[in-house]
């Protein structure tokens, strides 16, 4: 049972307020009743009732993130760079789970409304305006990454349509020209957010758009491995497979080198992401490469900031670049 104020002022023969005055270490009483009281709520084991004492404060110092899964590399690396500056600014953090399902996620903000939380990091998977005026009325300051709303909350995270241009410039330095990209987030298209995935892909669209004799594939499935067979089966010029992550491109080199299909000799593969997981990876997988770190550091620090009413901008890119791997065949010329 949990010992309280008033219980301690019994035993002390003192008023709540005297106690109160000790626990919270403010002037206006003896050393020796101070000392007293202090020394029985120890012997106790009082904890002061946080979410009380939160309620009197105006906040909690808790903060709330909400990430799809981490399964994938990037959102357990993102949450773990999130977490370390918000322990270090003094936050504690509830770490939520949409599994990308819109439901799921509206039902896990509101628990993270119940519980007080200051702010909110938040990996959208609704995209609709019912959705962006809930949070609106919920008036817990909020930072979106990965998926943006149309609404003005602050976003952080890479130039995703850039950073598909620049891939397809660099492989078509190479000298390949064709191309074929596996994105199948895209068959979610309508169902839930998938701005990043969009984004991506309109990038892929206007960097072939711009080499005229590039050709392309995509695929955009669950079953895409079936596709990429057939697919194969076609190509007689020099390919890369272009993957919207690196857990993509794993799966890829995988099914290649089950059928014998030598990287980068008789295939290029590329993925996006740098996932830690790469490290252990032979050949050694050419991928977009971002810090993803500093974005799970600076999430924390935008939140933070708006917690305490300091203007933040409304968007913050983080820098990215092609990091060269060995899955590509490079050009000699």
């Amino acid at each position: 049972m949990n010992i309280t104020s008033k219980q301690i002022a019994e035993l002390c023969g003192v008023t709540r307020g005297t106690v109160d005055r000790a626990l919270n270490n403010r002037p206006g009483i003896h050393p020796d009743t101070r000392d007293k009281i202090m020394r029985v709520a120890e012997e106790l084991g009082y904890r002061p009732h946080f979410l009380a004492q939160s309620l009197v404060k105006g906040h909690t110092k808790t903060l709330g993130i909400v990430l799809f899964d981490i399964h994938n590399q990037i959102f357990s690396q993102l949450f773990h760079a999130f977490e370390a500056e918000a322990r270090k600014r003094g936050y504690i953090v509830y770490l939520v789970l949409s599994n990308r399902d819109k439901e799921l996620e509206m039902e896990y903000i509101n628990n993270l409304l119940d519980r007080r939380v200051d702010g909110i990091a938040l990996l959208p998977a609704n995209d609709n305006k019912k959705f962006e005026s809930f949070l609106l009325r919920s008036r817990t300051p909020i930072v979106t990454f990965g998926n943006r709303l149309a609404s003005p909350f602050p976003y952080i995270w890479i130039n995703d349509k850039q950073a598909i241009c620049d891939s397809v410039a660099f492989l078509a330095e190479q000298g390949y020209r064709h191309l074929i990209y596996l994105s199948p987030p895209l068959m979610r298209k309508g169902k839930e957010n998938i701005y990043v995935p969009e984004q991506r892909y309109q990038g892929f669209l206007q960097a072939c758009a711009e080499i005229p004799d590039m050709r392309f594939n995509v695929i955009a499935q669950k079953q895409y491995l079936m596709e990429l067979e057939t697919l194969m089966e076609t190509i007689d010029s020099k390919c890369a497979i272009l993957c919207s992550s690196d857990v993509y491109a794993l799966e890829v080199l995988k099914w290649l080198k089950a059928r014998k299909i030598r990287v980068p000799d008789q295939v290029g593969l590329m993925g996006f992401d740098n996932i830690e997981f790469l490290k252990y990876i032979n050949p050694s997988l050419t991928t977009v490469d971002y810090n993803v770190n500093e974005i799970g550091t600076k999430l924390a620090d935008l939140l933070i900031r708006r917690i305490n009413y300091e203007e933040v901008p409304a968007e913050t890119l983080i820098d990215h670049h092609v990091l060269q791997g060995e899955s590509v065949s490079l050009s000699l010329d």
